[in-house]
This record gives C-alpha cells, sequence and structure tokens, in this order.
C-alpha cells in the first residue's frame, strides 16, 4: 500500500469523524433554536467554527496526497477518487470506497439538518418581528368617534414613546 493512499485514507476517516460531530451538533442547535437559547446556539457555532477549520486542513492534506499520487502514477489530473482505483488493490478501493460512499451520505444528512436550521431561524426572525410590530403599534386607548359612529380616528403610540 502507497504511503500517500494511507494517508489519503486517514484523512478521509478523520474528515468523516469531524461530519459526525458537526450532524450532533446541527441536532443540539436545532433544540437550541427551538428553544430559543441563544447562548446554546452561540457556544454551537463555536465548536462548528473550530470543526470548519479542522476539515480545512483536512482537505489541505487530502489535496496535497492527491497532487503526490499524480506525480507517483504519472496521470495528468485526479477529478474524483475513483480515478485512482486502477492504481490501488481490491482492499484500497474497498476501504476508499465505503469511505467516500459514507462522506457523500453524511454530507447529505448535514445539508438537509442544516436547512431544517435554517427554516427554523426563519421562523424565529419572522415572530420576533411580528412581536416587535405589534409592540410598536399598541393603541393608549383613545378612540374618537363622529357624530355618525362610523368613522374612527384611533390615536396610536409606540410603547417606545412613552414616557416613565
Amino acid at each position: 500500500m502507497s504511503k500517500m493512499i494511507d494517508q489519503l485514507i486517514l484523512a478521509l476517516r478523520k474528515e468523516q469523524e469531524i461530519y459526525d460531530e458537526i450532524i450532533l451538533l446541527a441536532k443540539e442547535k436545532q433544540a437550541a433554536i427551538v428553544n430559543n437559547n441563544l447562548t446554546e446556539i452561540q457556544r454551537i457555532m463555536e465548536k462548528e467554527k473550530t470543526y470548519s477549520i479542522s476539515l480545512v486542513k483536512l482537505e489541505q492534506i487530502r489535496a496535497k496526497m492527491l497532487s503526490g499520487l499524480v506525480k507517483e502514477y504519472n496521470l495528468v489530473e485526479i477529478n474524483a477518487l475513483t480515478d485512482l482505483y486502477p492504481f490501488m488493490s481490491d482492499h484500497e478501493v474497498r476501504n476508499i470506497d465505503g469511505i467516500r460512499t459514507k462522506l457523500v451520505n453524511t454530507v447529505k444528512i448535514l445539508s438537509q439538518k442544516n436547512d431544517l436550521n435554517r427554516q427554523l431561524l426563519e421562523q424565529s426572525i419572522e415572530q420576533i418581528q411580528f412581536d416587535l410590530n405589534l409592540m410598536t403599534t399598541v393603541g393608549e386607548g383613545n378612540v374618537n368617534y363622529e357624530h355618525d359612529a362610523n368613522d374612527m380616528d384611533v390615536e396610536r403610540k409606540s410603547i417606545f414613546d412613552r414616557k416613565i
């Protein structure tokens, strides 16, 4: 087994582990959003940031390994991991293909969870805007009726305009 392929497999496995952790964080974030727990959301986002940095580093390692494999096997370029299969043993192919398949599925799940969290956040923002609009248009109760009681002149003041 090529040392570069071993390192590539190791980087892919580590990448999978990090994505698994990010999925767990996405579930925690969903609960935090539903419970309006801003402190927890902030903690989760800090962890996600750390994981993102790790993923960037792993991507750099993977790119370096692929570049080395291009030179080792005298290839023009590698567009996909499957381009390396002809140069690998059956065991290496099964190993990389298994990790690749799992990564693809994991990223798909993560994408779905992120989409759900985005929708929950949008709903929370809409609720906050609705609440603010409701609070700023609270009337003082000053209603003036015209002589036929059909026309009303309602004086509205924002609660933020009140003197304390």
